[in-house]
């Protein structure tokens, strides 16, 4: 009987004495181990001997060179023509970079006439008033009085293109109603005389953010020489098709300098003086009350509107001037023609890099004892870094 017994059991053992169904066990399990060995091996982060680790993308760092406009002054404030690249430092963003060189460029110019007029005929020209109270506009009292034939803004083009520089070029914009370029990209100062002469016309509403977007995209074809615009404006607008912001990142694109002749100190005191006149000297009817609220409701956004300018104009390296009066404002070409031809095109280096900003911080510092400087405060470099 027991050998009966054993016999079964070995059977069931193999010849080894071990249970076939152990041996399948440890095999599937083996089995498993081996598969899930990778997988542990991925999650202790450990990399398999002989696999090499993965090397991070090298950021590609090129450098280009750009170039700002420049103005210099010494101590007196007289215009340095001697300038050398030595004599500025750049600040790019905060970081320090190389002046490459300085040299004179002739000048792409967009001239921008605002002819419009919302509130009045005050910017064609100075009301004319009789002594002695220098109120009472000349036209109440006076037959021999003619109507004003060369509108201030239209004066003041004359001198301003006529006294250019040769080798600049000349376009030229106006504004009311619509934006309109009454001169295209020329150098011949008879053709532009020309066409202030038959094309100057005025309106009533203003047109403003639509000049500046053509003003910039006129400049952005201009692929040689300075970008300068020349602004003679109350910085008003009621009429555009172009919003602020659409008008802004064009005129960035463009690299201009912007030069601005404001109608504000010559404005404010020409509709001071008329709401003074209809308030003391009209019968005080609804319409004569209304007319003179109208007129001094606009003084403060003259105010207003004189602070944009005046960042469009420092923003870009440029200037802005408030002439006091008509007179003021047509005598402003000299200093015009003076500031645009004392312009120098600064080059530096600068590094082409991987950035989420568009527009960088440009500062232009003087190295040279009683120098000043005037540059523009931002540049958008990737424009110039396009392959």
């Amino acid at each position: 009987m027991d050998r009966v017994v054993k016999g079964r059991n070995r059977n069931r053992l193999g010849a080894a004495g071990v249970d076939p169904r152990i041996i399948l066990q440890c095999a599937l399990a083996i089995a498993a181990i081996c598969c899930l060995r990778p997988a542990v091996i991925a999650q202790s982060g450990r990399k398999p001997q002989g696999q090499q680790p993965s090397e991070k993308p090298i950021a590609r760092i090129e450098t280009r060179e750009v170039a700002v406009p420049l103005v210099a002054y010494d101590a007196r404030g007289n215009y340095v023509d001697d300038l050398e690249p030595k004599d500025v430092i750049v600040l790019e963003d905060g970081e320090f970079r190389p002046a490459t060189r300085l040299k004179r460029e002739p000048a792409n110019i967009v001239l921008i006439l605002d002819t419009s007029n919302e509130i009045g005929t005050f910017k064609n020209g100075p009301t004319e008033r009789i002594p002695p109270s220098n109120e009472k506009p000349i036209w109440e009292t006076a037959k021999s009085y003619q109507i004003l034939t060369r509108p201030t803004a239209r004066e003041f083009a004359d001198k301003f293109v006529s006294r250019l520089s040769p080798q600049d070029q000349i376009a030229i914009i106006q504004y009311h109603d619509r934006v309109q370029l009454i001169q295209d990209w020329t150098r011949d100062r008879d053709r532009a005389l020309d066409a202030l002469r038959s094309k100057y016309r005025v309106g009533v509403k203003s047109t403003f953010l639509d000049a500046l977007k053509l003003a910039a995209e006129k400049l952005q074809t201009r692929e040689q020489g300075r970008r300068v615009i020349v602004l003679v404006s109350d910085g008003l607008d009621s009429n555009s098709k172009t919003g602020r912001s659409k008008a802004m990142v064009e005129l960035a694109k463009s690299k201009a300098t912007i030069f601005v002749l404001g109608w504000t100190e010559a404005l404010k005191r020409e509709v001071e003086i008329a709401a003074n006149w209809a308030y003391t000297h009209e019968q005080h009817s609804s319409a004569t009350m209304e007319r003179v609220v109208e007129l001094r409701r606009h003084l403060p956004k003259l105010d207003a509107a004189a602070v944009e300018l005046r960042q469009l104009a420092e923003s870009s390296g440029g200037e802005m001037w408030l002439p006091a009066t008509h007179d003021d404002l047509i005598a402003s070409w000299k200093t015009l023609v003076n500031e645009i031809g004392a312009q120098y095109s600064l080059s530096f280096l600068t590094e082409r890099k991987p950035s989420l900003e568009d527009d960088r911080r440009i500062e232009v510092l003087p190295a040279r004892p009683g120098l000043a400087v005037r540059s523009r405060r931002s540049l958008r470099i990737s424009d110039d870094l396009k392959d």
